[in-house]
């Protein structure tokens, strides 16, 4: 399993350097070349004729997938504190993780969307506990993709592999079975100086026994202060469709929203609430910085706020 995790992030590393290498090509073309390896569109839906408004969505950066096709590496960071009434008395999570995007044409791209590690640091009962996440990747499709009126959308099918790396106390933190399916559909339009993207997905436990397989969503709005400068706030959710049956007792009723699947018996809805803002340095360079804290009851989340800071760098 260690050996399968080193090849897993030795590949990761190599092909972050690919695409920093194939940016920095690409900026030493002429400007009426195209830098087309394997033949793959690399700027997908945004570049000369197609859309130009592209805003990465900031929270729920495993789930809230943006509709464009891109071709990126978007590393982020966030911190993530317990609630005191949680079992271990409160405590923090620090992830730090790096999403991949690759536009194969100006509809289909390959993502790499759910990685990197994190660090456990619980206040009492539990152990600290620190490894790498779950690996998840797939790809996605523009169904719709109207640069005139700058709207598109998107349908795409990710596959969760579980590592299993992440444990303390007995309790395994992100999923105990054979990984998840996740389907999703995402848009996105613009109206004025005002942009809107939802997202809609299931992310399905194929071990039902095991893992709890929930119901994601997300609304996210942005407007463009002045050039570059995009304020946004943003609502995200997460219901369970299907509980597991491997979490009882005291942590019955609560579980993860994105990172972590306790496989609990009878967890509730939680539902979030985010902001922050996004500035384009240019067409290729974004930073975004913001919070989120649950807006339904804390005591049925180990949810209590989080931080994100991120850096996008786009072809």
């Amino acid at each position: 399993m260690n050996n399968w995790r080193c090849r897993g992030a030795a590949c990761i590393t190599a092909l972050s350097v690919l695409l920093a290498a194939g940016a920095a090509s690409e900026q030493t073309l002429a400007a009426d070349d195209t830098f087309n390896p394997f033949g793959f569109d690399l700027e997908g839906s945004l570049g000369e004729g197609k859309h130009s408004r592209y805003v990465a969505p900031l929270t729920n950066p495993i789930f809230n997938e943006t509709p464009h096709i891109t071709t990126e590496a978007r590393a982020f960071y966030f911190y993530h504190a317990l609630p005191n009434d949680f079992v271990t008395g409160g405590g923090d999570v620090n992830l730090a993780a790096l999403q991949l995007r690759v536009a194969i044409t100006d509809r289909l791209g390959f993502i790499a969307t759910k990685d990197g590690y994190a660090d456990f640091d619980f206040d009492e009962v539990l152990p600290d506990e620190s490894g790498f996440a779950n690996v998840a990747l797939g790809f996605k499709y523009a169904l719709i993709s109207r640069p005139e009126d700058e709207t598109i959308l998107t349908a795409g099918l990710r596959y969760e592999i579980p590592i299993n790396d992440l444990e303390t106390g007995g309790i395994e933190l992100q999923g105990d079975g054979d990984g998840f399916l996740n389907p999703f559909l995402t848009g996105s339009t613009v109206y004025g100086d005002f942009g809107l993207q939802a997202s809609v997905g299931a992310n399905v436990a194929l071990d039902a026994d095991e893992d709890t397989s929930i119901l994601h969503y997300s609304l996210h709005g942005d407007y463009e202060l002045f050039e570059g400068f995009f304020p946004l706030v943003e609502l995200n959710g997460f219901t369970a469709i299907d509980n597991g049956k491997r979490t009882t007792g005291a942590l019955a009723d609560l579980d993860g929203v994105d990172v972590l699947n306790f496989g609990s018996e009878d967890r509730d809805t939680t539902v979030t609430a985010g902001g922050g803002f996004r500035y384009r340095f240019d067409d290729n360079i974004q930073l975004g910085l913001g919070a989120e804290t649950p807006i339904t009851d804390k005591d049925d989340t180990i949810f209590d706020y989080r931080v994100y800071v991120d850096l996008v760098l786009s072809m």
